[in-house]
């Protein structure tokens, strides 16, 4: 098509103008955008990210339950597993009866042995042999309501040293783990 009138094309050239200073713009703020100053987000959730936390560091699998060895990360956050189930690896301390042992910490910690009760049996079970303990972590030792829960009567004495103090109810106690867990 031909202009035969110069107020024709003068009329066309704001809209153009303003086509290209608007893609222009748009095209900035595109850039900008794609800029990188947050760092390296491997390993981040969408919940870190909105909370401000790090990642956790600790051995987790799937909605933060703990999956490691027993020792000073774990014993540390123990608060932070309340209600859920974890895995734990660590040598048996102490037979305490029938349905309750204890687990030590690895060599390299210092952490207190802890509670594990509800095992099916422990007649297997000897101080040193390494176990992985699947189960849910509770808040605070109640010899009545752990007696309740599981349905057997306990030595009161025995118990006396763990009441109040965080415990795992075992689901499964595997024994054929290696030692080097």
């Amino acid at each position: 098509m031909l202009f035969t009138s110069t107020d024709e094309a003068t009329r066309r050239r704001p809209l153009a103008a303003a086509a290209v200073a608007g893609v222009i713009a748009f095209s900035g703020v595109g850039l900008a955008a794609c800029g990188d100053t947050a760092g390296d987000e491997t390993g981040t959730s969408v919940e870190d990210i909105q909370e401000g936390d790090a990642p956790a560091t600790s051995p987790t699998t799937a909605a933060g339950t703990y999956d490691g060895v027993y020792d000073n990360t774990f014993h540390d956050g123990v608060n932070d597993y309340l209600g859920q189930t974890v895995t734990v690896s660590a040598d048996v301390n102490e037979v305490v009866d029938g349905n309750t042992f204890t687990i030590a910490g690895t060599d390299d910690t210092s952490v207190d042995p802890l509670l594990v009760t509800g095992a099916k049996s422990t007649s297997d079970l000897e101080p040193d042999l390494t176990v992985k303990v699947t189960g849910t972590v509770q808040e605070a030792f109640d010899l009545a309501t752990v007696e309740d829960d599981l349905g057997v009567d306990l030595d009161d004495d025995l118990y006396d040293d763990w009441d109040g103090k965080p415990y795992i109810v075992a689901s499964s106690v595997d024994t054929s783990v290696a030692s080097d867990q």
